[in-house]
């Protein structure tokens, strides 16, 4: 088949064709030139802390608390949050939750949240987050009142020689970098259609933001950091420009309540009756009573703007009740942050170490560099990642994807643990890393007045076949749908698998689906080739006004696929997997503080010849998902919004005809602040 007429090029076509539509909507172009880009400012808008991942501030509330003497404060939110499916084509065995009306939707966001903040002094000061949580279920025996984030103690002490911080208790937003602890950033290239539940009330501000900054909720620290629990301790402005940081405690990973069970099927209620959903009760990961914990620390220099440091982890897990065995892993890098000639350029480079009883790898290793070159060298500004990731590098707490590696997968007891986003290989986004490739990413944007414009293109191989699967996300309906089959079922720390044929997986407001490949030993199960991953993303906003109205649209394309041999674009021609989608989001202010929402999505994913076919049809996959979201964002008051979204969902695969469904999701969200 020729790639100018395959369906990967055309649906490459279509998105080209509407990045064109909204440099067309964009008129008038009087006055009109390519911005240019200060050397500073990523080329995909992404977060600072990406790109200088060493602050020497900590976040604004710990800032705020380094000022004078203040008495106890009580600030917060009350959200109602109303959930309602009716599932008209639903899997099989869902019944009877085909139709659910509910106060909350399985994911227990808090109802009502308190910050509690106290200062005795300018040095030092405490706070905590009150959660209050009430299903409405007629008993009160699940009404949750407790404390979110634990309590919190911060100290912060100037002295002559530098100032010194002290962070303990509950849970802290930690970042030390990219490959030791991190998050990975997905950009600004995701919809914004379906609201966040640490959202504010800012009206038509959030899509300007986003229009802006790519960041729809400027200011929330906490997902673009890790969730740390311990010590933590840090200096900065030492003599000689020398700084660092010190920590022991839990990451998400190394955490874990009592009372475990791996399946998933041990917590639903009512057997063959209830449609075999686990229950919405809660989540427990190992027995806390083992010891468990993970601690390291960073020593950096500061050359005026320019930063290099070091870092160290060590992750450690007890696996039975007298300590005889472990499972633990360390990393250690060396990283950097410089300028030159206005180029900014930054790296990490490193390896790491897994040990367990069943399996331990020898060193594996981690490299990256990043440059920022901005528009006076390049007419646009571009971004450039150089990466390799060796087959043996593994941490659960950084930003790089290390499911590929079957033997050291986050626990042997399970196929996909609970929270995992993916399984074997992950065919990612641009910018988004995984262990056993090596690869290149490439950003650039171009902003013309009211429209920006955005291209990402990444291709990678793999170091040596490794797994025999790959992964992808439904991105179209996957919130919704993990709505349906929670990720964090009751005493379990297996995922939640569902579907006619249990290859798709619910994760945190997510789903991603496994496939299996055929061309493999089938002693070894290892395949037979190498695989390459290809890349493209597509971008653009518009910012205009209808009727002295402001308008917002943005448009987001995607495409990726796995396949034999390296080409320039993702191909569905000789290919393992192919994915590609499209989303339209659309907002306008009708009237003050009354804002029109709108969402259009398509999903399309089509496996290859040489993956699992449909005993019927003799075809592999070949998946059509669609999604339409309308609804209205209304600021009736400064503190306060009410926030209405209907989604229809739509899903099939043609060439497996009991993989489908059907159905429609209500949400209505009461956001008040005091």
């Amino acid at each position: 088949m020729a790639g100018g007429s395959t369906p990967a090029a055309a649906g490459l076509r279509a998105g080209l064709a509407v990045i064109l539509g909204l440099l067309l909507l964009g008129v008038p172009w009087e006055g009109v030139a390519a911005q240019g880009w200060d050397g500073r400012e990523a080329a995909t808008a992404r977060p600072d802390s990406v790109y200088r991942p060493y602050p020497d501030s900590p976040t604004d509330s710990t800032k705020a608390l380094r000022k004078r003497p203040l008495r106890v404060t009580v600030f917060g939110y009350y959200r109602l949050f109303l959930y309602g499916r009716n599932m008209t084509r639903p899997y099989p065995n869902l019944s009877p939750y085909e139709r659910v009306y509910s106060v909350g939707d399985g994911y227990r966001e808090p109802m009502l949240s308190l910050t509690v903040l106290g200062r005795p002094s300018g040095r030092a000061s405490f706070g905590t987050e009150l959660f209050v949580f009430t299903p409405y279920e007629g008993t009160a025996e699940n009404n949750t009142l407790s404390l979110n984030l634990g309590i919190n103690f911060y100290g912060a002490f100037r002295t002559d020689i530098g100032a010194f911080g002290v962070r303990a208790g509950g849970i802290h937003w930690y970042n030390l970098s990219p490959f030791t602890i991190g998050v990975y950033q997905v950009l600004d290239r995701f919809s914004i259609f379906d609201r966040t539940p640490w959202e504010g009330v800012t009206g038509m501000a959030k899509y300007d933001s986003y229009f802006e900054t790519g960041r729809a909720n400027p200011g929330d620290q906490r997902w673009n950091y890790q969730a740390f629990q311990g010590l933590i301790l840090d200096g900065r402005k030492l003599p000689g420009g020398l700084g660092f940081d010190a920590f022991w405690g839990k990451t998400q990973p190394n955490g874990g309540l009592p009372g475990a069970v791996t399946d998933p099927a041990e917590t639903v209620r009512r057997r063959g009756e209830a449609g075999e959903v686990p229950t919405y009760i809660g989540f427990n990961g190992e027995a806390r009573a083992l010891p468990s914990y993970i601690m390291g620390g960073r020593v950096q220099k500061a050359f005026g703007d320019d930063r290099v440091a070091a870092q160290s982890i060590y992750s450690y897990r007890t696996l039975d009740s007298l300590a005889g065995t472990r499972r633990a892993y360390q990393v250690h890098t060396a990283s950097f942050d410089v300028d030159v000639a206005g180029v900014g350029l930054s790296g990490e480079f490193g390896a790491s170490r897994f040990e367990s009883p069943d399996y331990t790898t020898p060193w594996g290793e981690a490299l990256m560099v990043r440059a920022r070159v901005p528009a006076d060298y390049t007419l646009l500004p571009l971004e450039v990642q150089f990466y390799q990731v060796g087959r043996h590098f593994f941490n659960e707490n950084g930003e790089i994807a290390t499911t590929n590696h079957p033997s050291i997968q986050a626990d042997p007891r399970c196929a996909v643990t609970a929270g995992q986003a993916s399984a074997g290989g992950l065919l990612t986004q641009v910018g988004q890393l995984a262990h056993n490739r090596r690869g290149i990413n490439l950003n650039t944007t171009w902003n013309g007045g009211p429209v920006r414009l955005g291209a990402g293109w990444s291709l990678a191989h793999e170091l040596s076949p490794t797994t025999s699967e790959l992964s992808y996300v439904h991105r179209i309906n996957g919130l919704a749908v993990s709505r349906i089959y929670n990720p964090f079922p009751a005493n379990a720390v297996c995922a939640t698998s569902f579907g006619p044929f249990g290859r798709q997986y619910s994760f945190f407001r997510g789903v991603f689906e496994r496939v299996q490949l055929t061309d493999v030993d089938q002693v070894t199960g290892i395949p037979f080739h190498r695989l390459y991953y290809h890349a493209v993303d597509l971008q653009g906003k518009l910012r205009t006004r209808l009727l002295q109205r402001p308008l917002y649209l943005f448009y987001l394309g995607s495409f990726g696929s796995a396949n034999r041999k390296a080409t320039f674009v993702p191909r569905d021609d000789d290919t393992y997997v192919f994915v590609q989608y499209h989303e339209v989001d659309l907002y306008y202010e009708i009237l003050d503080g009354f804002i029109l929402t709108g969402y259009l999505g398509l999903e399309n994913a089509r496996g290859g010849r040489f993956t699992v076919r449909d005993a019927a049809s003799g075809r592999p996959r070949d998946q059509h998902a669609t999604g339409l979201g309308l609804g209205f964002d209304w600021t009736i008051a400064p503190n306060a919004g009410l926030y209405l979204r209907q989604r229809w969902m739509d899903f099939e695969d043609r060439s497996f005809a009991v993989d489908t469904y059907r159905g429609r999701e209500l949400t209505l969200e009461l956001k008040i602040f005091i």
